[in-house]
């Protein structure tokens, strides 16, 4: 199934509409049509073949989101290639050990991130892309020769069981572990966005969340260009930005974090922006608050909430858009089209409606193991089904609710607590910008609730007047017995609030 390997839909969107503008750099405003992605792909292409690289073959590399990024994940699937994005916010230790986990053949890089190039690359060839702003004493080839322009075609390989990109879970829970992800994967991924979410060739979206990341790659970035839409690539998220692409462009799709869309909302002035054509934020990766929503159900637009893993290829599970605000914060919908999903109790039977259990997923997005990781991969997927380690629960009409992460219940008193539904009732104060929950040991309850909070203004909440604010919303078992404050909680390279640095700084000793 050669048209399936995404080097070969580029080209086709080449073939139908040559001249239509598929990605737009979001900072210089510089504009590439499918035709000049179909050469510089090519191009690409020819280049890595001289470098030795062929199918099977593996590419590590430093990236924003950029256009060159593109060129180098077309050019690779062209070739049978795979290309692993490293978050480029680690460390060089962190880097280093992503690095020794792909063994590549060649390291690619973005010249700004020069310093860490040459502390990386080692004795692996190394190319880079784009002006040398932090060389560092890397030797590195310079890429920009090889943009010739040649008119002739590059032979798609073959293989849509093979992988095409090679992503990294986060690390929530431990050391990040590589996800080789298929070309069937892919291609299943971005057919449930076109079906599920309705995009079609004059849709725009403006990718902020980085490419390194699953969301950032295939909510509505790879659907896109799969229907011949347009991509703007904003290549670090600014929320003023942010709020610019989307006028200017005309943008009618945006996926983002919540706590980036946090820091959009919060921008003065927002709306005076004419967002008119913006019909569907999606929100992933965490919780999207009520209070969010209702910010975008202010000026028209529904906000909703989806859910999937690097394991997934991202979409497993979406609210459409007539539930975002009928349904609560910790909704995250029905499954995609291509993919099915049932909760679990300890025994492996199916829960029922109202019933907590584990998330199972399957179907032609789910990838199929973890890169060299033969015990952890049995361990997550077993009789045809991958198991999340997240919690939820199934209501009486077929929607998923996510209550977080096993590991991260808390037994209090011998009752349950999510910390996200702690979590959603301290983000209606509106004094709250950030927090997270967990279990601490308790010698009278077994473990009680301790709050990491962020306040809008930076100052300490009244303990009393807190936990008077959350008898409406929580069972007073429920409720933070221990409060700490802070200026702001770490992030990850997703800009996600990073909740292992916080145990790491806040946990129980």
């Amino acid at each position: 199934m050669r048209q399936a390997n995404f080097g070969y839909i580029v080209r086709k969107k080449s073939y139908y509409h040559p001249e239509k503008v598929a990605i737009v750099e979001g900072s210089t405003r510089e504009e590439f049509t499918y035709g000049e992605l179909e050469r510089r792909s090519n191009s690409v292409a020819r280049a890595l073949r001289e470098c030795g690289i062929g199918q099977g073959d593996r590419i590590c590399g430093l990236f924003r989101n950029s256009v060159e990024f593109f060129d180098l994940f077309f050019a690779t699937c062209k070739l049978g290639a795979v290309v692993a994005p490293f978050n480029y916010r680690l460390s060089v230790d962190e880097l280093r050990y992503l690095k020794g986990d792909v063994d590549p053949d060649l390291f690619v890089y973005e010249g700004v991130f020069g310093g860490k190039a040459a502390a990386l690359a080692g004795d692996v060839p190394a190319v880079r892309v784009g002006e040398a702003t932090d060389d560092g004493g890397v030797d590195a080839e310079d890429w920009s020769a090889f943009y010739d322009y040649d008119e002739s075609e590059v032979e798609v390989a073959e293989g849509f069981d093979d992988p095409a990109i090679l992503l990294y879970t986060s690390g929530s829970t431990g050391r990040p572990k590589g996800v080789p992800i298929s070309h069937k994967n892919l291609f299943f991924s971005s057919v449930s966005y076109l079906v599920d979410t309705e995009l079609d060739s004059g849709d725009v979206t403006v990718t902020s969340s980085p490419i390194f990341h699953v969301g950032g790659l295939n909510i509505f970035t790879l659907p896109l260009i799969h229907t011949g839409g347009t991509v703007v690539l904003q290549r670090e998220f600014d929320p003023v930005e942010t709020w610019e692409i989307l006028a200017e462009y005309d943008v009618t799709k945006l996926f983002a974090i919540p706590t980036m869309l946090n820091a959009m909302v919060g921008t003065e002035g927002w709306r005076e922006h004419d967002l008119s054509a913006l019909d569907l934020v999606v929100g992933g990766g965490e919780p999207v608050p009520s209070e969010l929503k209702r910010a975008f159900d202010d000026i028209g637009v529904p906000c909703v909430a989806a859910y999937g893993l690097t394991e997934t290829t991202d979409g497993s599970l979406v609210l459409r858009p007539e539930h975002a605000m009928a349904k609560g914060p910790k909704c995250n919908g029905k499954t995609f089209t291509h993919v099915d999903a049932k909760v679990v109790d300890e025994d492996g039977e199916e829960c029922p409606p109202g019933e907590a259990g584990e998330l199972l997923h399957r179907g032609p997005t789910v990838a199929e193991s973890y890169l060299g990781r033969p015990d952890e991969t049995e361990e997550a997927w077993r009789d045809g089904w991958l198991h999340s380690g997240d919690i939820a629960e199934v209501d009486e009409d077929g929607f998923y609710h996510i209550h977080g992460r096993m590991d991260d219940m808390i037994i209090s008193g011998g009752e349950n607590v999510y910390p996200s539904e702690v979590e959603e009732a301290l983000y209606s104060h509106p004094e709250i910008s950030e927090v997270v929950v967990f279990g601490v040991p308790d010698e009278q309850w077994g473990q009680v609730v301790r709050a990491v909070i962020a306040t809008t203004h930076g100052e300490e909440l009244d303990y009393e007047a807190l936990r008077e604010f959350l008898d409406d919303r929580l069972a007073r078992f429920k409720h933070p017995r221990e409060v700490e404050y802070v200026e702001e909680l770490p992030k990850s390279g997703t800009g996600k609030i990073e909740r292992s640095a916080v145990l790491d700084q806040h946990g129980p000793e």
